[in-house]
């Protein structure tokens, strides 16, 4: 019997791989922190550590591509054996569930596993998605994915609210969403990876194209204007609601609503519009309009009052968020020579690991001096710079750079 196509067996893996990925989305996005500060009441150090897990994860991307070379290893294998390593860290912290540390530690490994393989999926998307429906076919994957997330989202959220102490199951459900996404990843073509030998092998090989590439240096300060703004505010969304100390302290089950289920429900709705978007506009309007309503939902859910509002910030957030994972994701395969993606993603990854890693203790730092509005006007002027950086760039850009970033990509 013959084997579906590359981008049919792609597509169905991430089809299915989408449903563990959503449930993980909740660990990253509600759950690990309305645990740590409601069932542990740890401070702001261990939610740090946490929080910083994903971020660097990312960081230690930049590597993983020059020791696959080296190992010549395949990408598809590669990446699911982190993806099972991850779950298996994650199973530690369901195991000793009592413990804090080994619940934070656990957890922030597994994160960690699952973010330092992305450079790797990128370059799978780039081989085998043909560059006409790249967009539309990972936004459908990551519809599922967000669908799943807020199914979980209303699950997770009712069962903690019949008992706290439920949480420990919610560990089972992600570390085996990890091993379930390492198995799917596993199935993916072996997609030959042809590499120039000339390339260089150095562990800090890919970095040089930060220095050929012009217009991958300029996203790059964009994204780094845009993204540390966007962090500072998202890593306090479940802080700010949650916490007693801040006056709020929402119910467990109205947290995950707001933080946990809306802004995901808002993702599931925009993704697919945000992935026909992304193949046939312009990537510097398209990161323009983004930004614009991430800076809007940010000021709205710190700025407002009341659970209108709050959910109406989370909503915004969310349509946001679903155009930014689709060009977060795909945007280096417009830039990138086809074997370079997995470098050009490696260094992006690297660097919003950078961010990320520094957000939770700046935000947390940051709310020593002043309030939480205060803390999400310098976001939202900081996410508006990054718009205009970019809108300036795309003003004085030359044929080639047009070309490159406009719809379709570089051959």
């Amino acid at each position: 019997m013959s084997q579906p196509d590359p981008k049919t067996r792609t597509f169905r893996n991430e089809l299915w791989r989408s449903l563990p990925a959503g449930v993980l989305d909740t660990l990253s996005a509600t759950f690990g922190m309305l645990i740590a500060v409601r069932v542990f009441h740890m401070g702001d150090m261990a939610k740090s550590i946490f929080l910083s897990a994903t971020s660097s994860g990312m960081m230690v991307s930049l590597f993983v591509v020059p020791l696959l070379l080296k190992a010549r290893s395949t990408i598809s294998r590669t990446a699911a054996k982190v993806q099972i390593l991850g779950g298996g860290f994650m199973a530690l912290s369901a195991v000793f569930h009592d413990n804090p540390w080994m619940y934070i530690g656990g957890l922030s490994v597994g994160l960690f596993c699952f973010s330092m393989q992305i450079p790797l999926l990128t370059q799978i998307y780039r081989l085998n998605y043909p560059a006409s429906e790249r967009g539309r076919l990972f936004a459908i994957a990551g519809v599922t994915r967000a669908a799943t997330a807020v199914a979980f989202g209303f699950f997770g959220g009712w069962l903690m609210g019949l008992d706290l102490a439920y949480y420990r199951w919610l560990l089972w459900a992600f570390a085996l969403s990890g091993f379930v996404s390492g198995l799917w990843t596993y199935g993916l073509p072996v997609t030959p990876w042809d590499i120039d030998e000339a390339t260089p092998a150095g562990l800090w090989s890919a970095l040089r194209w930060v220095k050929l590439d012009h217009d991958f240096r300029t996203l790059l300060i964009s994204w780094m204007m845009m993204g540390v703004g966007n962090l500072v505010a998202a890593c306090l969304f479940v802080e700010y609601l949650a916490n007693p100390r801040h006056g709020i302290n929402l119910p467990e089950q109205q947290v995950a609503w707001i933080a946990g289920v809306i802004p995901v429900l808002a993702r599931t709705l925009t993704s697919y519009p945000w992935g026909l978007i992304y193949d046939r506009v312009g990537l510097f309007t398209v990161r323009t309009i983004l930004n614009l309503i991430f800076a809007a939902g940010i000021l709205t859910f710190y700025l407002g009052h009341g659970v209108f509002l709050w959910g109406l910030g989370m909503a915004l957030w969310g349509v946001a968020n679903a155009g930014g994972n689709v060009t977060w994701g795909l945007w280096v395969t417009k830039l990138a020579p086809k074997n370079a993606v997995a470098e050009y993603m490696s260094v992006h990854s690297f660097l919003t690991g950078l961010r990320g890693l520094l957000a939770p203790y700046l935000a947390f730092a940051a709310l020593k001096v002043m309030s939480f509005q205060s803390l999400s006007v310098l976001c939202g002027i900081a996410i508006v710079a990054a718009s205009a950086f970019i809108t300036v760039r795309a003003r004085g850009s030359d044929d080639e750079t047009r070309r490159r970033l406009g719809p379709g990509e570089r051959l």
